[in-house]
């Protein structure tokens, strides 16, 4: 049974997460656990309430692009993924307590959060543009316009690893 959507926190409302590691520690970049937190983040999509748009793992941090169901608010999916993976994992490294979360509006576009979050490691220079991501999952890619400029490889184009932060300016926390 699904509760009443909340006043504050109606359903179907999407957010912009970043989870840091504490202490920065670059653990995520271990594909064992970056593997881990990503089946964490699977399964949570797949008992549909709620879903992930796009999420992009970085040595020491992540980013989602989620839509949440009636039943918890962000905080409380968040602290559930944090436990599963400790739990799921066996890692003893953890993330720092809070997170950053923003709650996009009618006006935002999935689409530019989706890209800058397929963007991050390219434009950290972590690999390459003809190089893939492991780190990057998008359950439902057809939702995204921009995968069908990718290249080959499913890297981006060249020039989009070097625009300026300018043009993510418009997006909370982007840089």
């Amino acid at each position: 049974m699904e509760l009443p959507e909340s006043p504050t926190q109606p359903a179907r409302a999407r957010y912009f997460v970043t989870l840091v590691t504490k202490d920065h520690g670059p653990w995520l970049a271990v594909p064992r656990t970056r593997d881990a937190f990503l089946a964490v983040l699977r399964a949570w999509h797949e008992g549909r309430n709620g879903r992930i748009l796009a999420v992009s793992t970085l040595p020491d941090h992540v980013h989602i692009l989620m839509e949440l169901g009636s039943l918890l608010t962000a905080g409380q999916v968040v602290s559930g993924w944090k436990a599963a993976l400790r739990h799921g994992a066996g890692y003893a490294e953890t993330f720092q307590e809070d997170f950053r979360e923003y709650r996009l509006g009618e006006a935002d576009e999935a689409e530019d959060y989706a890209q800058y979050i397929f963007l991050a490691p390219y434009r950290a220079k972590l690999l390459l543009p003809v190089q893939l991501w492991g780190g990057w999952w998008a359950p439902e890619p057809g939702l995204f316009k921009f995968p069908a400029a990718l290249n080959e490889a499913g890297g981006p184009p060249e020039e989009w690893v070097n625009w300026p932060a300018s043009r993510f300016a418009g997006l909370a926390g982007g840089k």
